[in-house]
């Protein structure tokens, strides 16, 4: 909210230049941060307090790219088409999956498992066995309900489930925002 509030006069010009100036300085952080240090800040949707400096600078790219995404859809475009980035994107938001699924009752060694389909990537390493539950998702979808950009009830009625169907639901409860 400060920095908007100090570029409100900007013209648009000049606010390119200073996300790109911002986003260069943050690049540079990154670049030289110890990643297996502890962070600053938690990375409270994971249920990270503290959290490694990896998962903290994995969410801010999250925020960063989720943000754009918006930016994107309101502008009448689509989500960004780059491969890598979504998978980045959706790996670091997966990280919520344990939290969300804490309170969850269930089996001991029960596994939940949720997988993102799109036409252009696939996991390197798809996971074997068999999970007590599992939950398939378009990647849209899943960034979506991830960042509250659908409501739960929706993603679970556009997924397929195999298995228990509650873990799944419990499954779909995933925020992997500040929210």
């Amino acid at each position: 909210m400060q920095w908007v509030e100090l570029h409100a006069d900007d013209s648009p010009a000049s606010l390119v230049d200073a996300l790109a100036a911002a986003g260069a300085r943050l690049a540079r952080r990154f670049a030289a941060a110890d990643l297996g240090a502890v962070a600053d800040l938690g990375v409270s949707w994971a249920g990270a307090d503290p959290a490694p400096a990896w998962l903290d600078i994995a969410r801010e790219f999250t925020e960063r790219w989720t943000h754009r995404q918006q930016i994107r859809h309101a502008v009448g475009r689509g989500t960004d088409p780059e491969p890598r980035a979504l998978a980045v994107v959706l790996d670091t938001f997966m990280r919520a999956l344990p939290h969300t699924l804490r309170r969850t009752p269930a089996p001991t060694g029960a596994q939940v498992r949720v997988t993102a389909v799109a036409d252009r990537w696939s996991p390197a390493e798809a996971p074997t066995g068999r999970p007590t539950a599992a939950v398939l998702l378009d990647t849209e979808t899943l960034w979506r309900l991830c960042t509250r950009g659908i409501d739960p009830a929706d993603a679970l009625s556009r997924a397929q489930v195999r298995g228990d169907r509650r873990l799944a639901q419990a499954a779909c409860q995933i925020v992997s925002v500040i929210y």
